[in-house]
């Protein structure tokens, strides 16, 4: 096995002992679900030397203007084709009844009704069409019956994840065994901007839970490659107030090729979700305390990746800060506030500042979409002599207190 899934600090833990012994700026949000199967990652990995990069341009990250979310239903039995459109909005009027007049329930129908806008870059577009396309947050559904496995061509969702204890550790051993017999996917996908609390995956999560109940089915998350109850699902879903987004990640361990044999880095699956890069973060020991928590730390710079992505009201993409500042509070709002997870910081000044850089693609990758590394801000980063790994150290003491 070359990595495991971890939304838990608990669980990246045990994959720290386990260890012991894109390529554009901007996405349109089209594609198909990006692979969940990496090639396998070199036990050895040579050092890379610093510094990281000549490219200037890799040292801007560009938010998505228009990004997007898909969710597989894995169905039981023979499904028939895709439910119609109107068949949807019926499910959610009568899943939601006396709530038709809630403004999001509206949306909610609104956004089932919409085939996916254009970009609006269309040549074919008139300046209306363009300018209106530019301001709305909701920019379309798309759904399809699939089956799983189409002879000669690469599974949906590949037997390694649906049999991944990690990745399905939220179903019964019943519901594992039921995976055999699910053979066909619903793919829901939702177009959106990040606006309004990130309404437009907001909305999309409705509706997998509404319609993954009324199916009976699994739900499978092409970028984290987890498979999980409806139960699962609804629990971890997104909150209006853009908390929980621990919960709408995985952090995942791979072997640091760049500081050589016994250092560790991770990486986030599941930014894309929010028009943002993914996040890593090596230079890291094989200490389970230290891995604890530069997730935390990665989690809190998740959230301010997301608030700060924010789709512009002008109708324009936004540029991240070339200096990301990260405190305490915003660790423990990815969260929601939960307490326990988050270590107290006795004396240190809960407070830190980072810099983000575009590495090349890996082939582990999520498919057509940009990995940036946490860095010290360049006045560090790029002086020669940087030590990398002290500072992520140093960063981790006056964040959390963690030495």
């Amino acid at each position: 096995m070359d990595r495991i899934h971890t939304g838990s600090p608990l669980l990246l833990v045990a994959v720290a002992l386990w260890l012991g012994a894109c390529s554009t700026k901007r996405e349109d949000g089209h594609g198909t679900p990006a692979s969940t199967s990496p090639p396998p990652v070199a036990e050895k990995p040579a050092p890379v030397a610093e510094p990281q990069t000549d490219d200037e341009s890799d040292h801007h990250v560009v938010f998505a203007d228009r990004t997007s979310q898909t969710y597989l239903l894995l169905v039981p039995g023979d499904p028939g084709p895709a439910p119609s459109r109107e068949a949807l909005a019926e499910l959610v009027r009568t899943a939601l009844s006396g709530s038709e007049d809630e403004p999001e329930v509206k949306l909610l129908l609104e956004l089932v009704a919409s085939e996916p806008a254009r970009p609006a870059n269309d040549a074919g577009l008139d300046p209306s069409e363009r300018e209106s396309i530019r301001h709305r947050d909701l920019l379309g559904l798309h759904l399809q019956m699939l089956p799983l496995e189409v002879p000669g061509e690469e599974p949906l969702i590949s037997s390694q994840v649906l049999t991944d204890p990690i990745s399905t550790r939220t179903l019964s051993p019943s519901q594992r065994d039921s995976l055999a017999d699910r053979r066909h996917v619903l793919l829901l996908r939702a177009h959106y901007r990040n606006r309004f609390g990130v309404r437009g995956l907001r909305l999309l999560q409705t509706l997998i839970r509404i319609v993954a109940r009324e199916r009976g089915a699994l739900v499978h998350d092409p970028d984290t490659g987890e498979t999980m109850t409806v139960e699962a699902f609804t629990e971890r879903r997104l909150q209006s107030t853009v908390g929980n987004v621990a919960d709408q990640l995985v952090v995942i361990p791979f072997p640091d090729r760049r500081h050589g044999e016994g250092s560790v880095r991770l990486t986030t699956r599941g930014m894309r979700r929010f028009g943002s890069v993914d996040l890593e973060l090596d230079g890291l020991p094989r200490d389970p305390a230290v891995l604890e928590a530069a997730t935390h730390l990665i989690n809190g710079l998740a959230y301010a990746m997301v608030r700060m992505g924010e789709y512009d009201r002008e109708g324009y993409a936004v540029e991240a800060d070339d200096v990301l500042e990260l405190d305490r509070a915003a660790v423990l709002k990815a969260y929601a506030g939960r307490d326990g997870r988050v270590p107290k910081c006795e004396g240190c000044p809960g407070l830190a500042q980072f810099h983000l850089v575009e590495r090349p693609t890996e082939p582990q990758d999520p498919v057509d979409h940009v990995v940036a590394r946490i860095v010290a801000p360049r006045p560090v980063s790029d002086a020669a002599g940087y030590d990398h790994p002290g500072w992520v150290r140093g960063a981790l003491s006056d964040l959390l207190g963690v030495r």
